[in-house]
């Protein structure tokens, strides 16, 4: 995608040093129709400059990614292509810092945020003082987890919590992870002969991986496809349940503490020796937490408007993005 040699295009701050960069490039010979490169002339198919009426368009690839309109506007817009050469060449041209969260292009100006997404269009001016300021900003949002519900479905799991910290407490041992360090740490290891045991195939095991992947999430870059996440969420939400008969639940309450380790040991849960699965101690029931949370994020997730200037971390917006285009 260019990104050696986005750093050689020029830094421009105004509307009239882009014509003047426009006026005196020579185009390509032999070219039709006529392009203009805007860097090294080598790099003319990956960015080039060219005139739309009195405006001047600074075009990556075929996107008029940054325009100087002669009223001392500058716009933005990169049709859906939130990408790393898209980011260097905004940030490089206009001497700001650029990058990418979440399929959206942030732009960091006087030390304020700013997005710019699929269609849209960012529209900046220099200020008396000549720096960059935004003229129409987008409004923010955030999901953020409301307590009272949170507290709710910890309650409704509230048997299985107890008993997952007990499990966690019994089976803390102190492990050195690995060879080359010394450092030893908390952590819970599980034999695979215990899941053997328990589901008979390791292959009942797998069939858990996508219950943490609530809404456009991937698995080893393959996307998570909504009913994947239905019946991995839904087996384990039958593991857990109070209301169960007691002769299952110890067992069923057992299952489900393996798994979670197993799910922090390999992500895709896909057990290929007999070695034993080791995961930290101190990750379990906040594993359990991010795995409930999805499951009723409807109800335990509220969207807030963020300060002007401000975005969203995004640790909660994909359970939400509910897997629609």
């Amino acid at each position: 995608m260019g990104y050696a040699t986005v750093m050689r295009v020029p830094q421009l701050r105004n509307y009239a040093d882009a014509l003047k960069k426009h006026d005196e490039t020579k185009p390509l010979r032999g070219r039709s129709p006529e392009i203009k490169p805007l860097g090294d002339r080598r790099d003319a198919d990956t960015y080039h400059i060219r005139k739309n009426g009195d405006a001047v368009e600074l075009v990556l690839y075929k996107t008029p990614v940054i325009t100087f309109e002669p009223s001392g506007e500058v716009v933005l817009f990169v049709d859906n292509y939130n990408t790393v050469a898209t980011h260097q060449f905004i940030g490089h041209v206009l001497g700001v810092s650029v990058w990418g969260v979440r399929r959206t292009t942030v732009l960091s100006i006087n030390n304020l945020k700013y997005t710019l997404a699929k269609q849209d269009k960012l529209r900046l001016s220099r200020d008396e003082g000549g720096n960059w300021c935004v003229l129409n900003p987008t409004q923010q949002w955030s999901w953020r987890l409301d307590r009272k519900a949170v507290t709710n479905v910890r309650s409704k799991y509230g048997e299985f919590y107890k008993y997952l910290k007990g499990f966690v407490n019994l089976r803390t041992e102190n492990i050195k992870l690995h060879q080359w360090t010394q450092n030893e740490k908390d952590c819970v290891r599980i034999q695979v002969s215990e899941l053997k045991t328990l589901f008979g195939s390791l292959v009942s095991v797998r069939s858990y991986a996508y219950m943490d992947k609530r809404g456009k999430q991937s698995l080893h870059w393959t996307m998570v496809k909504p009913e994947q996440y239905a019946a991995s969420s839904n087996a384990f939400g039958v593991l857990i349940r109070s209301d169960q008969p007691e002769e299952d639940k110890h067992t069923n309450f057992y299952k489900a503490a393996l798994l979670l380790v197993t799910k922090l040991e390999t992500e895709a849960m896909d057990i290929r020796s007999d070695e034993p699965l080791i995961a930290p101690a101190n990750q379990i029931v906040p594993l359990l937490d991010e795995v409930l949370f999805q499951k009723y994020a409807h109800q335990v997730l509220i969207r807030k408007e963020l300060p002007q200037g401000k975005v969203s971390t995004g640790r909660y917006d994909r359970w939400m993005q509910e897997w629609e285009d």
